[in-house]
Parts: structure tokens; C-alpha cells; sequence
């Protein structure tokens, strides 16, 4: 077999049982365990262990820490590369590949996916020297560009002894000459000399650990881009590419344009990763697109209704799909009200409208993929007819398995959209959503481990941000965490078996790592205690932080369970080694509230949430001018924080400097313009300043916004600005959302004197069922349908009622409701004791009366010579005694009795 396909091969990291090996032992077993995920057995079996145990590596090894870790481990590189050529001699070059893929996959196994390895770096190389010495002076030689590496990141000797071997087999001295202009142009020279399959690999490998180094930094620096883009250009594949193989060509040309796509995610210039992911797309012909379908998402939902769905489709398996065993857990909604995924309706009912035209991507059926040349990561289809006739028929419900490579492809192209599109966008995150239900709802069973626990993530990540699926993101999130194998434990879950082939988990969980984008550990857990700390669960977040030795947010947490000792001794000696920390003496001035070292924290950085602390002490001391001088300074440091302009506006609203208020919360909503509280705060201040179309304009907004979380206050204001300015529609609209919000109270969710004005608006114009305005339908509702439900004891509401009523034509009801009005009168238990209320029952019963006598002959409900009250003479007499017989013992010589006997003999005599 050719060294081109078998380098390929190593590359593509295909499964061992899918392996073509030649005649060489030592590069066949090397292979074998490096594709069985033996990385330890290469170190601890192989030619590595003997030539390490001579006396000249061992005697150089000895020389740190007297010496500079990393002088030490050059010198040591270079004797390894001495004594390998010497015992091994011609295959010595792909010995020390082998030991620098081993040790660099040894690396990426302890941080990034787990299991936990046993083989430390610490043992192998000084197991003389204090582990703590050695940890520290490894991650210093991995900082660069001024950015820091991660202090906790396990056994980084292993990074640099794969990076260094590497350096030396590419002739590339990355860690003597890192920032020269140089360096860049050496490794172009250095790349067009590439004339070997063994050498395109090294490149192509060595591109993966520098990718590999810049993920443990705090950020990607710019010459590691750039190294890496030199590293991995086409003269690879032309030196790999074995003949007559279609299927490993394919496969290595895509995985080429998926790490060229990486490659550009970490650099942050994400734009630049469409082109490479649209030729991958097209090489290996996955049809996929996003489109519409009706579906039910509830367990009591009767309809269906409008819902994302992407659409995909393989072109073909591949090498790496066949039952992997993953046995990671998913977790299920098991939500009484949502179900686990949508239910989708047929595709034929399609009819999906969209008003961002910038999206809309027209969809030839026939030439699908060249459309897809056009830089579209996620085609849309607007129609049914725009769906290919491959993707139409296909099940919404049960959509065939993806093969690995397209769910790689799936999630690369979610990562680029998620970067490229604004943050916390409900549109956008349906739309992520919706890419990652393409993965997850068909059958994992043939998908890699990582692939599937990736895309578990990025839903757990969508999912902690809504509150009907919180829970099972956050435990999907720790389950994830755990599985990897972390030392800190969150306790939430119990915890998993050890699986007994840890071998087989690795390479499993390596298989694709060098195409996704980098997910260290520690930044898995950063995300958990932030998810963790956004729920109150601070305890956890806590372990957490203390395991990443995240001092400040240590302090934090320990603060908000009451243990301010311990955050301020934390803080203290967080200080005391880092002096100009201005944050840590910042937390300590909030947790101490002293305005002295929220002072410091101002002179010695500037730091804006010192400022801030400081507004917020001088307004605990109503102190008004002094809290919006500070909090002025604060936005002046950082004027993208919307909390902070928020109270610096309520500050001017309470101060009456609503000119100062109106700015404030115009930059409020600025910065975001989906807060409802923002907009009519906006409202209220513009209403100060007598400015009330805008403020009308602004409580509209705030309306828009508030989705499901309305406020009554808004509504009111709303409701009374638009009656200012005669917006009734507005004013209606508005009326009876406060009677939806309001339901419960009774009597006190109803605005009298706006309901008798809605109502005289109503019946100032003659009734017309025919030709009923949409105020009038509207009114009609609110005032005949809504508001007799939560009429408890308002008899003027219901002679509102009985008013329309009567406009509608329907006099029975009107009769019907001037009754209830006096009957919640009449049982008024201070009937009896207090005259006022006597006398308002007198006029309530004239006022019954009289509508007896004028509605009860009109024409009845029915309309077949029936009448309204064809009794209604005994109706009123009965009504006029039952009140005498109540009054008679406490008011026979008022004005109220004689009131009645006189409507008794004027009854009488009709």
C-alpha cells in the first residue's frame, strides 16, 4: 500500500478495522495505536520508551529547573532526534511523528474530551521536580502575543514537546522566533520544499497543534493564524491524495476545506469560512436547507402552526459511519406541557412568509448545489416548489441519520452563523435551533461521540435562555461536563460507570476533534457556573470556580451565600499578590460597602463598576446629585452598559431632570431595543417634558416588547396617553389587555370613567350589524362579554352594560343587567344603618322601575309576539314592597320611604 494513503489514513483518523496497512511493522503498529487511541502505548511501549530511558535524555531532563524549562526541552528534542536516527535510521522521521501526534493527542484527550488519562506528563519527564514549578514554568512558555495561557490546564509539557518535535521535523523554529516578520516568509520557503507524504502530514499536523495552542490561550493570536495558514494550503493535498482511491480522496479533500474553516472560526474572521464550508458542501453533496412546516409543539396543542425546520439529506455513507456505541445520555423535556420535538405536519403545507428579504435565497431544484456557490451557508426555501424533489420527500418527522462528515458540516456552519449573527436574537436562535433538532432528533446510534455531545451542547447552551427547557439544558450541560471526566463534580447527576475500554472512548472522541471548533474543558466549565450562578445555584458555581482558581468570582459567590469573611480574605490575598487588580478591590469595596476602595479601584484602573458601586452607595444615602455625578463617570468609562444607563435615567426621573432621563433611556434602548420597561420609562419621561406623541410612540414599543411579560403600569399609561390624544383603537386595545392582566381583582381591574367614555364613543352613532366598525366589534366584546365576567359589586358597570345592550337592540339584557345593578345594591349590608346607602337603593329601584315599565313591552329575545317582561308591573310592585319590608323598621320617616310609596300609587295607578 502507498505511504499516501496510509498517511492519509492517519490523517483522516479513520477507524483501525478500516485500515489498509503495507509491509512495514514499526509504521503499521505505530498506526494501529495511534488510530486505537493507544497514545500512552506509543509512549510507554514503542522505540520512544527505550531511547528516552538512555542516560544522555535522562542527564538532560536533569537539568531543569537549574536551567529554563524550555532551553531544557529544546536540548532534549534535539538528543531524541539524535539517538531516534541512530537506532532507527531511515523511519526515524515517522517514529518521531508518531511520538509528537501520541503526545499532542495525550494532550487534547486530558483537556478537551476526556477520559482522564493515566500516563502524566509530570511523571515521564521530572518526576524529581515540585509539580507546581513545572506547571507554572510550562504554561509560561506556552503565553504569547501578551496573551496569557490557562494556569490549570492538565500536563501543557505534553503540548510543547509535540510542538517542538514537530518545529524541528518542519525545520520551523516557532518558539525561538515567534513574532519575525521572518518566520512567516520561512515557513512559506519551507512549504513549496514540501515533496513527500511524510512531510504534508508533519505540516497538516503540525497546523492541528498550533490550532490546539491557541485554544488555551485567552485569545487566538494572530500569528498562529497566520502560521497555520501558510501549514495548511493545497500542495498537501497534492503530496497525500493516494490514486485510484475516490472515496479517501473525497474524504481528505473535505476534512482539508472543514480545518480551513476552523482555522477562521478561532481567528474571529468567521466571514472568510464560508468559502471553504460551501466547497466542502459541494464536494460532498449534502442537501440541506431551512424552510417551514406547520407542527405542534405542546402536548394540548389542537393546530398546527408555523415552525423552523432544516431539511438535509447525505449523499452517501462514509468510512466513519457505522455503530460507534456511544452511550451518551440525552436528556428528554419530559415536560407536561411541551413535547420532546416537534410534530411536524406535511411539507405540502407550506406557506412560509419572511419580511428579511436579505435572507431569502431562491431555490432552483435542479441546481441546488451551484446555487450554494453564492457564499449561503443555510438556503432558504419559500415554498414548497423551492424544496428539491429529494428533500420533498422526505419524512419532517423521522429524517434519515446525516453521515458524520455532514454533521460536522452541520455544526461548523452553526458556529460561523452564531458568530456572525447578533447575540440573543430570537430569530436567529430558532434558526440554531432548528439546525441542531437536524442532528439530534434522528438516530444517534451511528453518530460520532463527539459529534452528538457537541451538538447536545449547543442546544443546552440555546435552551438555558428559555424557561420552558432551562432544566433540561442545565442538566444536559453538567451530564456533558461529567462525561468528559472532570475532577470537578457538580453533584446534580449520579454519577456514570467507568466504561472498561478507555482506549476505544478516546479515539472515538478524538475521531473529529481537529475539524470542530475547540471547546477546552475549563471553558465547558466556566459556561456551567455562569448558567449555574444565572439560576441562584451558587454553591455549584462556586466549586467550580474555586477548581479554575477564578479568585474574583470565587469571592463572589461566597459573598452571595453569606460568607463574606471568606470572600474578603480571597480578595485580600488576591491583592496583596497583584497589587493593580483593580476588579478584586472593587468586589472587596461591594462586599465591605467602602467608598474608599471603590475610590482606589477608580484611580489605580479606571475600572467602571467601581464608579458604578459607588453611584449605587450615594443613592442608598439619597443622595441623588452625588449618584448621578459618579454613575456619569461610569458611563463615560463604558458607555455600552445598559444596566448602568437604566438607573442613571431613574436617577433623573426621581430628581425631576427628565431631560437627563429622556437621554439616558434613549441610550437604553438603543443598546437594546427590546426591553419594555426601557420604553416606557422613555415614556414617562417624555410625558414630563410635555412631549406626547413621541411618548406615545415610545409606549408602543414597549408594548411590542414586552412579549409575554406585560405590564399593567405600561398598559395604563398607554391607555390614558392614547385617550389624550384620541387614539380610541389604542385606548381599547390597550383596555382590554388590562382587563386580561387584571381578571382576577374583580371590580378593580375596571377603569370607570374610561369604560363610560369607550361606551358613550360606542353608542353616539346608530347600531348597524351589518356595518360594525372594528372599534365597534371591539367594544362590543370588551363591554358585553368580558366585562360581565369579573363584575363582582359594581352596580354602575353594570348599567354600562345594560346601556350598550339596549343600543344593540337587545333590551332583555338590558333589563336583565338594570336588575343585577340593583340587586348589588340592595345587598349592601349597610342597608340598614346608613342613610346614604338607603337612599342610593331608593334611586337604584326608581331607576329598575322605570325600566320595567319602558322595556318590559318591547318585543322578546325570541321574536314570536313574545315580550321583554310581559309581568312587569308585578315585577316592579314586588321589587318596590321587598324594599319597604327591608327599610321599614330603620327608615319609615325618611325621604327615601316616602320616595317609594310614592312610586308604589304612581304603579298603581299606570
Amino acid at each position: 500500500m502507498s505511504l499516501k494513503k496510509l498517511y492519509s489514513q492517519l490523517i483522516l483518523q479513520v477507524p483501525s478495522d478500516q485500515l489498509e496497512f503495507g509491509e512495514d511493522e514499526r509504521l503499521e503498529r505505530l498506526t494501529r495505536a495511534l488510530l486505537d487511541g493507544k497514545y500512552a502505548e506509543v509512549i510507554e511501549i514503542s522505540d520512544y520508551k527505550e531511547i528516552s530511558s538512555l542516560p544522555d535524555i535522562q542527564n538532560i531532563l536533569k537539568q531543569y529547573p537549574q536551567k529554563p524549562l524550555i532551553e531544557v526541552l529544546q536540548i532534549f528534542t534535539n538528543k531524541l532526534f539524535e539517538l531516534t536516527n541512530k537506532f532507527i535510521g531511515e523511519n526515524s522521521f515517522i517514529s518521531l511523528q508518531s511520538f509528537a501526534i501520541a503526545f499532542l493527542q495525550l494532550f487534547i484527550q486530558s483537556n478537551f474530551t476526556g477520559p482522564p488519562i493515566t500516563l502524566q506528563s509530570h511523571s515521564i519527564f521530572f518526576p524529581n521536580v515540585d509539580q507546581n514549578k513545572v506547571q507554572k514554568d510550562a504554561v509560561r512558555a506556552l503565553c504569547m502575543e501578551g496573551q496569557q495561557a490557562y494556569d490549570l490546564m492538565q500536563d501543557p509539557i505534553y503540548l510543547i514537546v509535540s510542538e517542538l518535535i514537530f518545529e524541528k521535523l518542519m525545520n520551523i523554529p516557532i518558539f525561538q522566533n515567534f513574532n519575525t516578520e521572518s518566520l512567516l516568509n520561512h515557513i512559506g520557503t519551507t512549504i513549496q520544499k514540501i515533496d513527500s507524504p511524510l512531510k504534508a502530514s508533519i505540516s497538516w499536523w503540525f497546523s492541528r497543534a498550533l490550532q490546539i495552542h491557541a485554544s488555551v490561550l485567552s485569545d487566538t493570536p494572530s500569528i498562529i493564524s497566520s502560521i497555520c495558514g501558510i501549514l495548511l494550503n493545497d500542495q498537501l493535498l497534492l503530496n497525500l491524495i493516494p490514486e485510484g482511491d475516490k472515496e479517501i480522496k473525497k474524504l481528505l479533500e473535505i476534512q482539508f476545506l472543514l480545518e480551513q474553516a476552523r482555522i477562521n472560526i478561532h481567528a474571529k474572521t468567521e466571514h472568510s469560512a464560508t468559502t471553504p464550508l460551501i466547497k466542502a458542501f459541494k464536494l460532498s453533496k449534502l442537501q440541506l436547507l431551512l424552510s417551514g412546516a406547520k407542527a405542534k409543539r405542546t402536548k394540548y396543542q389542537k393546530f398546527f402552526t408555523s415552525n423552523l425546520i432544516v431539511l438535509g439529506k447525505s449523499y452517501e455513507p462514509t468510512l466513519y459511519d457505522y455503530n460507534e456505541n456511544n452511550k451518551l445520555e440525552k436528556f428528554q423535556l419530559d415536560s407536561d406541557l411541551l413535547l420532546e420535538k416537534p410534530e411536524f405536519d406535511s411539507l405540502e403545507n407550506l406557506n412560509l412568509e419572511l419580511e428579511n428579504v436579505s435572507k431569502k435565497i431562491k431555490l432552483d431544484p435542479e441546481l441546488l448545489i451551484d446555487d450554494l456557490e453564492a457564499d449561503r451557508l443555510l438556503p432558504l426555501a419559500m415554498k414548497v416548489e423551492d424544496i428539491p424533489s429529494d428533500l420533498k420527500e422526505l419524512d419532517p418527522n423521522n429524517q434519515p441519520p446525516l453521515n458524520n462528515i455532514d454533521v460536522l458540516q452541520v455544526l461548523l456552519r452553526l458556529a460561523v452563523i452564531k458568530q456572525t449573527s447578533p447575540s440573543n436574537d430570537p430569530l436567529v436562535e430558532e434558526e440554531l435551533l432548528a439546525l441542531v433538532a437536524r442532528i439530534l432528533y434522528s438516530n444517534p446510534e451511528g453518530i460520532n461521540w463527539l459529534l452528538f455531545s457537541r451538538a447536545l451542547w449547543e442546544r443546552s447552551i440555546l435552551e438555558t435562555s428559555k424557561s420552558r427547557t432551562i432544566e433540561r439544558g442545565l442538566l444536559q450541560m453538567t451530564s456533558l461536563v461529567e462525561e468528559m471526566g472532570l475532577k470537578i463534580k457538580t453533584r446534580l447527576l449520579p454519577q456514570t460507570q467507568q466504561q472498561e475500554n478507555l482506549n476505544e472512548i478516546a479515539c472515538q472522541r478524538l475521531r473529529f476533534i481537529h475539524q470542530l471548533p475547540l471547546l477546552p474543558q475549563w471553558v465547558m466549565d466556566v459556561k456551567l457556573a455562569e448558567t449555574y450562578m444565572s439560576l441562584g445555584v451558587l454553591k455549584s458555581a462556586l466549586e467550580i470556580y474555586e477548581g479554575l482558581e477564578l479568585y474574583c468570582e470565587a469571592a463572589l459567590c461566597y459573598a452571595a451565600v453569606g460568607k463574606e469573611e471568606e470572600a474578603e480574605k480571597i480578595l485580600i490575598g488576591r491583592i496583596k499578590e497583584f497589587p493593580t487588580d483593580a476588579r478584586a478591590i472593587s468586589i472587596l469595596g461591594d462586599i465591605k460597602q467602602d467608598p474608599s476602595l471603590w475610590e482606589k479601584s477608580w484611580e489605580i484602573g479606571k475600572y467602571p463598576k467601581a464608579k458604578a458601586s459607588l453611584s449605587k452607595y450615594y443613592y442608598s444615602q439619597k443622595n441623588l446629585e452625588a449618584a448621578i455625578a459618579n454613575m456619569f463617570d461610569c458611563l463615560t468609562a463604558n458607555p455600552l452598559n445598559f444596566e448602568n444607563w437604566y438607573f442613571y435615567g431613574c436617577c433623573g426621573l426621581e430628581s425631576g431632570q427628565f431631560e437627563l432621563a429622556s437621554e439616558a433611556f434613549t441610550r437604553c434602548v438603543s443598546l437594546d431595543d427590546t426591553n419594555s420597561y426601557a420604553w416606557s420609562n422613555l415614556a414617562s419621561s417624555l410625558l414630563k417634558l410635555d412631549k406626547k406623541r413621541p411618548a406615545f410612540n415610545a409606549l408602543q414599543k414597549a408594548i411590542r416588547c414586552g412579549g409575554d411579560k406585560k405590564s399593567w403600569r405600561i398598559f395604563e399609561n398607554y391607555m390614558n396617553v392614547a385617550s389624550q390624544l384620541n387614539e380610541w383603537n389604542d385606548v381599547l386595545f390597550a383596555y382590554n389587555e388590562l382587563i386580561q392582566i387584571k381578571k382576577n381583582d374583580g371590580d378593580s381591574a375596571i377603569d370607570l370613567p374610561m369604560l363610560e367614555k369607550l361606551a358613550e364613543i360606542l353608542i353616539s352613532s346608530d347600531y348597524n350589524d351589518t356595518k360594525l366598525t372594528h372599534f365597534q366589534k371591539t367594544c362590543i366584546d370588551l363591554i358585553c362579554n368580558k366585562i360581565p365576567s369579573i363584575i363582582t359589586s359594581s352596580s354602575r358597570c353594570w348599567k354600562i352594560v345594560a346601556r350598550v345592550e339596549l343600543w344593540r337592540q337587545k333590551p332583555w339584557l338590558a333589563l336583565e343587567y338594570n336588575e343585577k345593578a340593583y340587586r348589588v345594591l340592595l345587598h349592601n349590608p349597610e342597608l340598614e344603618s346608613n342613610e346614604n346607602i338607603w337612599n342610593e337603593v331608593v334611586e337604584a329601584c326608581d331607576d329598575l322601575v322605570s325600566a320595567f315599565e319602558s322595556l318590559g313591552e318591547l318585543p322578546g329575545k325570541h321574536g314570536a309576539g313574545d315580550l321583554v317582561c310581559k309581568d312587569w308591573k308585578y315585577k316592579a310592585r314586588t321589587t318596590i314592597r321587598s324594599l319597604m319590608s327591608k327599610g321599614k323598621d330603620s327608615w319609615e320617616d325618611s325621604k327615601g320611604w316616602e320616595k317609594l310609596i310614592e312610586l308604589k300609587e304612581q304603579l298603581n295607578n299606570h
